[in-house]
Order: C-alpha cells, then structure tokens, then sequence
C-alpha cells in the first residue's frame, strides 16, 4: 500500500498578500518559517518515511529541509513538481489583474475558456509533468509514505491525476500552507484519505486587517497561483 503526502509550502509575502507566484521563486516570510516548523515537528509523528520530494522553488524547497531534518530524510529536487508559471501575471494580486486583463478576470470568475496568458505554461504540458510525476512514484516506491512538498495548484493536478478526475474542471481544491495531504492506492485504487489537514497550525490563528481582502482575492482563484 502507498500513501502520497502532499504537503504546501509555508507562507511567503505574496500568499500574503495575495499575489500571484507561479515560477516566481519567492522565499518563506517569517509566519511561513514558523509554519514549517510545526509541520517538521508533527511529520515524525505520522510514521516512517521512505523518500522526500520537493519542488526546487525555494519556498517548497525551505518547507522540504525542515521535514527532511526532523525525518533524517535527504530532500530531491524534482521539477515536475513545480507550481504552473502563469506568466505575465505573475506578481499580480487579483484586483490588479481585474483593472489590467478584466478579460483573464472575468473567465477566472465566470467558468469558461479563458485568453491566452503570454509566457504561462500550457493546461496540457502541466497536466504531462504531474501525470510522469504520479507514474514514477508508482514504479519506484510499491508501498510506504513518500512525501512531496509543492504548491497549492500542483497539489490539485496531483489530486485530480491520482483520483481520475476531468482534466478539463477548474481545479477544485482549497490548499491552505503547510497543509497535509494524503492518496492511498491499494486494492480499489486511488482513494483520498486526508485534505487540507492544518491542525499543527491552529495556534496561529491570526487575522491581519490589512490583508482581508487579499484573503479573500486569493481564495477565488481555486489556488491555481501559488
């Protein structure tokens, strides 16, 4: 029996913010060090551990050494699981893209086909490296708990792949920092046994005046930016 564990990266300024980041390779802020923290010391907690991939973009890969130093894992770099670049909106909060591409804005918020974002990766080349990713993770590790620390809209291509979902839907997931995930494959396939489990974060319970609406913004995009 193998059990995935998707977990997201800890917070940087743009989640707060509510920024778009998608290859832009921004760095935990002092929250998301904090939240990387408590998701170290839970993980050990969890069991044994057979191998720890991460994204290479250093808010996943910073995430990634805190676990692997509390589990004595070594961490693998592995660009497959990289967040989708969006481009030239990358940077951009929610309202900004609303005032500069109010055509992108309306298709995020309306369902639909969408224009062409210059410089973003293709639904199709995101899906192929999520599907390799999956399909590797099968032929190198039968059984155990793998771990693979990434990115919000990655964790929801990874969730659709693994249970077999329409390709084509906006993703449907909410993925909050440092939250855990979990697939099992066992004798009827694919099944999701944890979402969007952040307990080990719940002392941190803040709310930032500042950043409401920013919170709000993000939460619209189903994480398909982070």
């Amino acid at each position: 029996m193998l059990k995935l564990y998707l977990i997201r990266h800890g917070e940087t300024d743009w989640n707060a913010d509510g920024r778009i980041q998608g290859h832009s390779d921004i760095e935990l802020n002092a929250r998301g060090l904090e939240q990387a923290r408590r998701l170290a010391a839970r993980m050990p907690d969890e069991g044994e551990f057979t191998a720890l991939y991460a994204s290479p973009l250093r808010r996943a890969f910073r995430t990634a050494e805190m676990i692997g130093s509390a589990l004595n894992l070594p961490v693998t770099p592995d660009a497959r699981l990289l967040e989708r670049s969006l481009g030239m909106l990358e940077g951009l909060t929610m309202s900004e893209i609303r005032e500069k591409y109010p055509e992108v804005h309306r298709a995020w918020h309306d369902g639909g086909p969408r224009p062409h974002i210059i410089g973003e990766e293709s639904r199709e080349d995101f899906v192929k490296r999520v599907q390799a990713f999956v399909h590797d993770i099968h032929l190198k590790h039968a059984e155990g708990r793998v771990l693979a620390i990434t990115h919000g809209g990655t964790i929801n291509m990874l969730l659709m792949v693994a249970l077999n979902l329409d390709m084509e839907r906006p993703l449907p997931f909410y993925i909050d920092n440092a939250s855990i995930n979990v697939v099992q494959w066992g004798e009827r396939g694919a099944r999701l046994r944890v979402l969007n489990d952040a307990y080990h974060l719940n002392p941190m319970r803040v709310t930032r005046p500042d950043t409401r609406q920013a919170q709000t913004d993000q939460k619209i995009t189903a994480a398909e930016m982070q």
